[in-house]
């Protein structure tokens, strides 16, 4: 199939540090050209990718010093209209834009479809209603529910997916001495909480996430007073590599989310690392991870610690087959090619009675 992925220009893809989106639709993007398909990424000009790119900005915008935020719309629209343009060129046309593309899509004669990485929210809420019947597919069964599943046309759920592979660790049963927090470093993660859940179990814990701007009071009032217990070690942003390190040398990542993740990419690439994880019990928790098999899960800081014992009888194998069972990239890109040809068949009956 010849199909297009869309992608904002905010962030590179894949991401050079975090950025849960970008790294999905390079997962995929790079699967589907594996598996023969003709592929076409809009995404910024340093996007690295074995498909065609089409680009209107030469770096990532968030980077960049060349645009102020006040001019990102204007370039995410400048691809809406060149993927309009060459819409003759696709098959199928896959958004990862949010409710930006929304209006583009509807007057495409390829199928398209929406992937919503992002809850619904008030200001963009009647956006998604006007376009409500375009094809969307949610990251999972809770995201479903809490976005509006009679408003909108959820056609699919697809779960993220992962490289494994590249998480694994070679000795599953090596020494393991500090708890991780991997992450954007702001409220809706619990950063805060995640040192909480250190400091009360008298353990070391390595806080690894960028501080976005509009992140940064919340920094400065809840985090940064916290890192004066000595096991706390900030480390800042970090890449892939680093990341993976960390995950297999970590006894548990603390995820004491504050609010209902869509997905959460974090637990699953724990999981690979044979990790298990303590979380706050909201959003997709309980469909990503399960109970006592892989995680801890609890409401409050204080269940957390107090149910923390329970790590140490997590078998670090059994973590790791719920993610390629689950949330591999290989079944991710299985089930997007389903979705494609069900909506292109789809597309083309609706042609031939027009």
């Amino acid at each position: 199939m010849r199909i297009a992925q869309l992608a904002a220009n905010t962030e590179p893809v894949p991401p050079r540090g975090y950025g849960g989106t970008e790294l999905v639709v390079s997962l995929l993007t790079e699967e589907l050209v594996k598996r023969g398909h003709e592929v076409t990424l809009f995404a910024s000009g340093d996007s690295v990718t074995s498909a065609k790119l089409v680009s209107v900005t030469e770096r990532a915008l968030r980077a960049a010093d060349k645009y102020p935020m006040t001019q990102w719309s204007a370039l995410d629209m400048r691809t809406l209209l060149q993927l309009q343009d060459s819409q003759d060129q696709f098959d199928v046309i896959h958004s990862h834009m949010s409710w930006t593309a929304l209006p583009y899509l509807e007057k495409l004669r390829p199928a398209v479809l929406t992937t919503m990485h992002n809850q619904v929210k008030p200001y963009c809420q009647e956006l998604y209603f006007r376009y409500g019947n375009q094809p969307y597919v949610a990251i999972s069964d809770s995201f479903k529910a809490l976005n509006h599943p009679d408003q909108l046309n959820f056609v699919a759920t697809i779960y993220n997916g992962i490289k494994v592979d590249d998480f694994v660790p070679t000795d599953l049963h090596g020494q393991r001495e500090f708890l991780l927090f991997v992450g954007r470093i702001c409220h809706d993660k619990g950063t805060a909480e995640a040192i909480d859940v250190a400091k009360a179990l008298d353990m070391p814990i390595k806080i690894a996430g960028k501080v976005d701007k509009n992140d940064e009071p919340y920094f400065e009032k809840e985090v940064k007073p916290r890192l004066s217990y000595a096991g706390a070690e900030f480390i800042g942003e970090i890449g892939h590599q680093q990341k993976v390190e960390l995950y297999q040398a970590a006894v548990a990542v603390v995820y004491p989310i504050n609010f209902n993740e869509p997905f959460g990419l974090v637990m699953a690439e724990a999981l690979a690392a044979g990790t298990p994880l303590m979380a706050f019990d909201r959003g997709s928790v309980r469909e990503i991870l399960s109970e006592p098999d892989t995680a801890v899960i609890g409401k409050s800081v204080d269940e957390l610690v107090k149910k923390f014992p329970q790590i140490e009888q997590i078998n670090r194998q059994q973590c790791i087959d719920r993610v390629r069972q689950l949330f591999s990239v290989e079944k991710m890109v299985d089930e997007y090619e389903q979705l494609y040809a069900r909506l292109r068949q789809a597309r083309l009956q609706t042609c031939k009675v027009n």
